[in-house]
């Protein structure tokens, strides 16, 4: 099966061997997402007062921001079953 961004999905993933494991991860995984939210508001926030004052944009604000954004869209392939490539911090952060 293909998704509409072009990315090919298998159309049975298999069942991780150890499901308490990985629904143990997928929890930890999940309020981390909700972490990553508030981080990502907060630097929006500070980006936003960052122009105004400074009259440019923070590149270590924005690299950031895009860093969270790679780790969000690879937890949400590994909460959503489309994966089983854990994300950080299990795995290198730069992955993506």
């Amino acid at each position: 099966m293909e998704t509409s961004s072009g990315t090919f999905i298998p159309a049975r993933l298999p069942i991780p061997r150890n499901l308490i494991a990985h629904g143990i991860v997928m929890v930890i995984l999940a309020i981390l997402v909700n972490v990553a939210h508030w981080l990502l508001c907060f630097c929006g926030v500070v980006q936003f007062l960052w122009m105004v004052f400074a009259r440019e944009r923070n590149a270590a604000l924005a690299e950031f921001g895009e860093g969270i954004a790679n780790w969000l869209a690879v937890t949400a392939r590994f909460l959503s079953g489309a994966a089983d490539a854990r994300p950080f911090p299990w795995s290198s952060w730069s992955r993506g």
